[in-house]
Parts: structure tokens; sequence; C-alpha cells
């Protein structure tokens, strides 16, 4: 091999190595934006969104975890039917992708950890049907009855290429219940370590516990490195979600007794007890408080405690499903003879909710903090875990009726009223709450939870003053939220106080709302027709629309486009507020741009947008947009306000058609044909036939499939002394279809017109066509030959209006019958005149060279051509008999000369008739106009004769000479 050729495959190879790549990162990125909501690769990292509930102050004997938190996670990287309807993620190996481990001791050992595993609670749609002792509410009723260590995922929220889980855990702690250091006896709580770490994808052999593997169906660890998860940090597989909260939202542990001194008695402060197992005994005997999901109500159910309790609709929580207690240590030290802040036995508790994620007051069930009185016993004197769960389960206050004989005139029962004492709107007679009222009436998020701030007194009544903030709130204005208060203001009440019940009811992370397509750009830049489509002869469109805009101008919202994917059509319903937003990231289409959504005070949302598709984005060869072709559009919007680039559900869909310039058709294609009188007369219904083909550039799909409407054919004639056009017909949507077959033979009528066109489809996109046009609506003759000329016109109409250029044909419409007059008719001559009727009874001569045919009596004929002002004659033949003799205008052919130059006319006349005369007629006399042949033969030889005498004599004279 030559050294030029080495050099030549070198440098190619070279080349290639560089643009193989290259291409392949081009279409790979463009993929990529296909698929992609927010300008990134969907990460695995489950993240916190938002932390709603959180029991961060504990107390040392009860320590137990509640937390009910979003967790943001990879779009379908949890799966809810791992394990079935109530089962738990308990057997070797696990089935779910999804579990946390939490610090189980806190500072005594700080490596020590707990793992909680998932508990189904989900019920699938079809759950029921396929089911026969099931019902909607068996997940619900699951997590009621739960007092183990679990955690839930009570519903899957989808946005873009993440899920956002709504998580609730319940677990047990074990922080040390006695310490001699002062400094855990901090009023308020003394800080303890609590990492929660969650983790995702597959949890079999994925933790280190020492130097060993954490056994999945092992609860603990108790030298559990969180560096030992490099390999999952690689992965980008768990995240800490205790780690993203503020210091102050970490966990304070509240010591349950004051360590005592004389020169300072040291206490935590008072502490509401957090409910575990059946202490206190709730709805279906067990810890029903935290987490609880009311969307498919609740059974019957008959407590071994307090009797009967009835089922709910959806919506609402039965009664005995939350609690209140308080606790106060100072009440039982031996240090505090005086009583000085030992009387916890009224609070004050108030339902609060999200709007749009945002606090608000419960304004149908508590819209103020409710004080609550009578709490026993008074002072509390329990100093053991065992005395204080038996006092908690005496004297706690329920959700139930004042008028329960259980309850009947104690005021220590959950019951909320207005001032006058009547139960609030969402508050059931039974103690029930209806959250479906709270959160319609409303517009809620659907994520409830009831706080509660302790009031603590003297002995004696007198007002507590040591740290107002936590042994009386209200004195320090911590109480209750209102909707006057800032965040900030809200938060800081609510973090005073102490959560312990939470509910959900159909809660929604609160996404922003749908933007809208209203335009897609076309020459008249129309909005979309009722269909969601526009006709556009831009193959780079701007589509726009309305949104509402951010209540940060800061941190605007921006509306994302996509334009559909051929090969993954854009799937239905993805602009419908349900559960489950996408389908598939596929189905999103190719990702055109982002506009931010813009103030806008003509705009029913507020806001306005454009983004143009600059026909660019989609991958080549063949996917571009294109003239007979469409693209259908949707977007959604992404809000930058949380930092997670949430989005909104789809818009409705935009689709926009491309049409081109229609082809002008071709008039050689065309023919007229018009009909002619027979003996004088046109035969009944006659009708001028217009004939041609069309080809229009637009075909339209089947009624039922998607697509564009065909081009429309537009007939029209004028006559050429007119001005105007005549519209013959014009054919409906879907006459021309792709899909009929050919030969089918088809019809339409114009209802103006009343004219039916009639198809053949001759090709795949072909039509021969023919139109009849009665004749009598060919009117105005005048005898002019303009009058009787007529223009027939084609025009072919693209969906968007555009015409094309005209096509036409010119032919004379001759149906006026010619009529004839023998006005001579003897062996001489036989002769007359022809001539047409026009405007009623005026008559005009017949064209000159028109053909007039005699027959003579012997059933010979003769050929005469009319000649000037109509007149027409014909000499009889020699010997011709005596009879009959009739002259007709007989052509039926199309008007015009023929090859030899005579114009033969295309209406027969009416046969006239005479008898052939052998006798001079009176008009042959002489003055009257007429002589016979004997008399002129006479004249002739007496003529004659005068000639040659006159000769003569001059030949005589001259020979004198």
């Amino acid at each position: 091999m030559s050294r030029q050729i080495i050099a030549v495959l070198v440098t190619f190879l070279a080349t290639l190595a560089m643009v193989v790549p290259l291409g392949l990162s081009a279409l790979s990125a463009n993929r990529a934006n296909a698929i992609d909501g927010q300008d990134e690769t969907a990460s695995r990292k489950p993240l916190l969104y938002r932390m709603m509930a959180f029991n961060d102050r504990i107390d040392a004997y009860q320590d137990e975890l509640r937390m009910d938190f979003i967790l943001r996670v990879k779009h379908n990287e949890f799966k809810p039917d791992c394990v079935g309807v109530g089962e738990t993620d308990t057997k070797n190996p696990s089935q779910c992708n999804l579990s946390f481990i939490y610090q189980f001791v806190g500072s005594e050992n700080p490596d020590y950890y707990r793992r909680v595993r998932n508990m189904n609670t989900i019920t699938p749609d079809d759950y029921v049907d396929s089911n026969k002792n099931a019902n909607a509410y068996d997940g619900a009723l699951t997590w009621a009855k739960n007092q183990d260590e679990f955690f839930t995922v009570h519903k899957i929220i989808n946005s873009g290429l993440y899920d956002y889980l709504t998580i609730s855990i319940e677990g047990d702690m074990n922080i040390k219940d006695t310490s001699k250091d002062p400094a855990k006896f901090a009023v308020g709580g003394h800080p303890e370590p609590l990492n929660v770490f969650a983790i995702v994808g597959d949890q079999n052999k994925a933790l280190s516990c020492g130097n060993s593997s954490w056994s999945w169906t092992t609860n603990n660890c108790t030298s559990f490195d969180p560096a030992s998860m490099s390999d999952l940090q690689a992965q980008d597989r768990y995240s800490n979600i205790t780690a993203s909260l503020s210091h102050d939202k970490q966990m304070k542990v509240y010591m349950g007794y004051c360590l005592d001194s004389k020169e300072d008695m040291k206490c935590s402060g008072p502490y509401s007890w957090v409910g575990w197992d059946t202490n206190p005994n709730l709805y279906q005997n067990n810890q029903a408080n935290w987490g609880m999901v009311t969307d498919y109500g609740f059974p019957d159910y008959k407590s071994n405690v307090t009797g009967p309790i009835a089922g709910t609709a959806p919506g609402t929580a039965p009664a005995r499903s939350f609690f209140v207690y308080w606790l106060n240590p100072r009440g039982s030290t031996n240090d505090n003879p005086d009583g000085i802040c030992s009387e916890t036995n009224s609070y004050y508790y108030q339902w609060v909710a999200l709007k749009d994620s945002e606090w608000v007051p419960v304004d149908e069930l508590t819209p103020e903090p409710v004080l609550v009185t009578g709490q026993q016993p008074s002072p509390n004197t329990a100093t053991t875990t065992t005395s204080k769960a038996g006092q908690v389960s005496k004297y706690s206050a329920f959700n139930v009726s004042p008028k329960d004989p259980q309850y009947l005139d104690n005021p220590n029962v959950l019951f909320a009223t207005d001032k006058d004492g009547n139960p609030m709107p969402a508050q059931k007679a039974d103690g029930g709450i209806d959250f479906k009222e709270a959160k319609e009436k409303q517009d809620l998020d659907g994520y409830f939870k009831m706080v509660t701030w302790p009031v603590t007194t003297n002995r004696d009544g007198s007002a507590c003053t040591v740290s107002p903030e936590v042994y009386n709130p209200k004195s320090a204005g911590l109480v209750g939220i209102n909707d006057g208060m800032s965040a900030v203001e809200k938060d800081t009440n609510i973090s005073a106080g102490w959560t312990i019940n939470t509910a959900f009811y159909k809660y929604d992370v609160p996404r922003p709302d749908d933007p809208t397509i209203t335009k897609i750009e076309n020459d008249a830049d129309a909005g979309l027709d009722a269909s969601g489509s526009v006709y556009t002869t831009e193959l780079e469109p701007v589509i726009s629309g309305e949104c509402m805009p951010s209540k940060d101008p800061a941190r605007p919202n921006k509306v994302v486009l996509y334009g559909e994917d051929p090969n993954n059509p854009i799937v239905e319903g993805q602009g419908t507020n349900g559960d489950d937003l996408v389908k598939a990231a596929d189905t999103w289409g190719f990702r055109l741009g982002e506009a931010e959504c813009q103030v806008d005070t003509g705009s029913k949302q507020g806001g306005s947008w454009r983004i143009q598709d600059t026909n660019k984005l989609y991958p080549s060869p063949g996917q571009g947009n294109k003239y007979s072709g469409y693209r259908r559009y949707h977007a959604w919007v992404t809000e930058s306000v949380s930092g997670f680039g949430l989005t909104s559900y789809f818009s409705n869909i935009g689709t926009a058609y491309f049409v081109s310039g229609e082809d002008v058709p071709d008039a050689s294609k065309f023919s007229v044909t018009v009909p002619h009188t027979v003996n004088g007369s046109l035969p009944a219904d006659s009708v001028v036939e217009f004939k041609g083909e069309a080809s229009p550039v637009y075909t339209a799909w089947s009624s039922a499939g998607l697509g564009m409407t065909d081009s429309r054919m537009v007939v029209s004639m004028k006559q050429n002394a007119a001005s105007g056009w005549t519209s013959l017909l014009t054919t409906p949507a879907n006459t021309f279809q792709r899909d009929a077959a050919v030969g089918a033979v088809p019809s339409v009528a114009d209802p103006t017109s009343g004219l039916t066109l009639n198809l053949t489809k001759t090709a795949a996109s072909t039509w021969s066509w023919s139109l009849n046009i009665p004749a009598d609506k060919f009117t105005g003759y005048n005898g002019d030959d303009e009058t009787q000329t007529y223009t027939f016109q084609i025009e072919m109409v693209n969906p968007m209006n555009l015409r094309s250029g005209p096509a036409s044909i010119e032919r004379k419409i001759d149906m006026t019958p010619t009529t004839l007059t023998i006005d001579r008719h003897d062996v001489f001559q036989v002769a007359g005149r022809a001539y047409k009727y026009v405007d009623g009874d005026r008559k005009i001569p017949e064209t000159k060279g028109t053909m007039v045919h005699v027959t003579w009596p012997d059933n010979t004929g003769t050929d005469v051509a009319v000649g000037d002002q109509g007149i027409w004659q014909a000499v009889p033949p020699e010997g011709m008999k005596q009879g009959d003799v009739a002259v007709q205008v007989l052509s039926d052919d199309a008007e015009g000369p023929d090859a030899q130059g005579r114009f033969l006319g295309g209406n027969q006349s009416a046969s006239v008739s005479q008898v052939l005369d052998f006798r001079p007629s009176t008009s042959s006399l002489p003055l009257t106009g007429g002589w016979p042949l004997s008399v002129l033969r006479i004249l002739l030889l007496i003529a004659l004769g005068l000639v040659g005498f006159v000769a003569c004599l001059r030949n005589k004279q001259e020979s004198r000479r």
C-alpha cells in the first residue's frame, strides 16, 4: 500500500473518531431533553421536600419518633406494590426500594442506629374490584392499627422527573431516662443528635454494621458508621433528611423528672404525652392519631375500653382517634413545696392546616386556639413510666361528645364549639372530625395537625412566671396562629407548642397552576379552535398562552414547552389533575424551550408566556415540522420558590397543522358538455356538464382519526357579458379522504346551490369529478355572443382558507333553437328565413353559415347555408314532383364550423313543411313581386329580337358609307 493511501486512511479514521462521538453526543443530548423536566437528569438522591410534623421535643421516658414529611425521589424509584396492601417489607430479602435508619440512643451512643421498613397502606384503584372482601379503607385502617416500628407511604405525588412521597414514621427510641448532668435539664429541653437517613434502591446488603453486613432482618446496629455508605454516596442513593432542618428544629429532650437541688431546681418543663401502643387507648385500641388518612372513611369499631365507635364517611376521622395529655414534673418533686409552676391542668389546642404550603388555622374547626380546662389529676404526681401511662389512659382528653355519659360534665374533651356553644361545622356531634368539609370550604392542601400549648400556674392559682415561653406560652404571645400573621410568626407559635395529632384528607403537594396554550402563530394570529387546533403556514410558529406568575418576582415561575415525539405520542389526560401526572417520561415530547411567566393584567391567570418552536430541536432525519404534517404541543410550569422545581400538571394540548399553498388545478383536464334542442325544444332536465380532475394538496384522515382536514374545491361560473361570478359548489370538509379506496364514488351536495358533485377516486390523491348544472341557470342571451359565452372556474382552498390560483375554461352555451319560415315553395324556388327568439319575442337572424336541411317530396334532401339577414333559399331539383317540402336545422353536434368551414350549429330546430307548388302563386303575378316562367321566356325572346334588329340597322348604315 502506498504512503499516500495510508495517509488518507489515517486522516479519515481520525476524523471519524472525532465526528462519531460528537454525533452520538448530540443525539444523546437531544434525547435527554425529550425526557427532561428541569434541564437535568433525574437524581436518585432522596431529598426532604418538607417536614410537616415532627415530635422534635420528646420526653425521655416515652422517647417515640414521629414524623410526617414529604420525600422527593426519582420517578418510579419507589413502587408501593412491592408488598401487598397491609403487608410489611420484613422478609429477607427486601422487596421494596426504600428504608430509613435513625439514631436510636442519642448522645450516649451516637453510633447506635435502628432501621424502619415499609408497611404498604396504599390501596390501588382496582384493589376493591379484584379482592372479594377488600375495602377502600383497608390501607388507612392498617396504619390506624399500627403500634410497631414502620414507615408508610400514604400517597405518591408525581411532578416531572420526580415523585413526592407523603410519609409517616412511627418508631421507638431509647434516650437515657436519668442523668446527673444539670445541662440535661435545660428549660425547653436539651439537644440530642438525630440523624435520619433515607436510602433508596436495592436494600439487600446495602449497609454495613461494624465490619460486617447489616442483615435486613436485624433491626438494630450498635456500631453504624455513616461513612460506610460511601458506595451509596457514589450511587447517589441516600441523604440525611434531618440535616436540612434548622438547629432549633432538631430534637430536644425533656427529662421526665426534675433534678432536685437546694440551690436551684432544674426542670425541662411541661411536656405533652406522645402516644404509643395502647397508651392511651384510641380508635382500634392502638395509636391511630399520627398520620391518619381519612380519604376513605373508617368502619364501625367496638372498643374494649369505650364501647362502640361509629364508622365514618370519607374525609371524617372517628371519635376517640385523637387525644391530648400534659405532664409537669414540677408537680411531683419534693423540692417544690410551694408548688411554683406545678399546675398544668389546662391547655390550648388548635387544628392548623397547610394551604398553598403555608400554615393557616382551620376555619371550620378551630379558627382560634381552644382553651381546655379540668385535666386531672392536679398536680400530676406520677414519677414512673408505668404510673404516667396509667394516668394518660384514664385522664386524657379525646375527641368525643361531651354528652357521652363517660364524659358528661367533664370539661376535658376535644370538642370545638363556637362562642354560643354550638359545634363548629367540621366538628361532628359524636366527636368525629370532618376534614373533608374543612378542606373543601377553605381550599386547603389536605394536611392537618393539632398543636397544643400548656397553661401552667402556681399551686395557689397565681401566675407562673418561670420561663413563660415554656410553661405558659400564652403570656408570651406564643399560642395559636391567625391569618394576619407572617409566616415567621406562625412558625414561631407552632414551634412553641407540641404537635400531637396529624391527619390527611386527599393531600397534594401544592404545585403551580397549569398553564394554558391559547394561540399558535398563523397568518391571522388566531386562537385555537374548539378542537384545540390551528392551521398555520409557519413551520417555526410561536406558541403562547396564559400562566400564573410567582408570588416572589425574584424567583419567577417558568413555562416549559414540549413538542410531541411522533414515536411516543402525548398521553391523553396528562393535563388532568390526577394522582399520576406522567405515565412515561417518553411521552412528554421534545423540550423546545422555556420562558418566564410574565405578569399580564389582561390574562385570566395573571400572566402570559410565548415560546417559539424553531424547528431545530427535533432529531434528524425526518422528525421536524413539515407541510402536510402536524405537531402537538403541551407545556407545564416549574416553580423556583421551593428550590425543588416543582412542576404543574401539563397544559391543554395545542395542535398546529402545517399547511402550504394549493396547486393551481389542471385546466387541460376540464371539459364542458352542452345540451342541445331536439325538434326545437330542450329535452326535460337538460344539464350542462362540467368535468375535470382534482388533486388536492391536503386530504383528510378518516373522521375518527387525528389529522388535518382536506382542501376544499370551489366551483364557479361567470357569463362573460356579466361582471360577477356565480358560486356553483364548494366541497364540505372531509370530501377528499386519503384512506378512501381507489374506485370509491362518493358525492357531495352544496346546500346553497342545490348542486351535487359526483366523484370517483382514480389514484391515491386524485379524483375525477363532474358537476351537472341545470340549463335554466344560463339565461340573459340577447343575441350577442358575449351573452352566450361562459367561463367555468375551479379554485382549491387549503385548510387556512388560502386559495390557489384559478383554472378556467371558456365555452359558448348555445341552447336557443332556430325558428324557420318557408316564404316561397314552388318548382322554381323554396326560400325563407332563419332566426332566433331572444328576450321573449324579439327576433334576431340566425348565424350566417348555419345549415338548413331541405327535404323534397321524393325524400331527397339539400343542405343550404343561411345567408345575410338569416335568409336561406334552395332550388328544387329538375322534375321534382308535387308534394310536401320540409325544412329543418338538423345538427345536434357541438357549435362551430366543420372541417370545411361550414357552421353546423348545435341545436335542432322544429321541422317546417309546405306543399311544393307547380303553378305560380298569387305572389308571382306582375306587380306582386313574381313572374311565371312562360312570361319570362316571352320577354326574353322579345329582348333578343330587339337586340338583333338594332344590330342589323347599324350594319346597313355602315355599308352605305
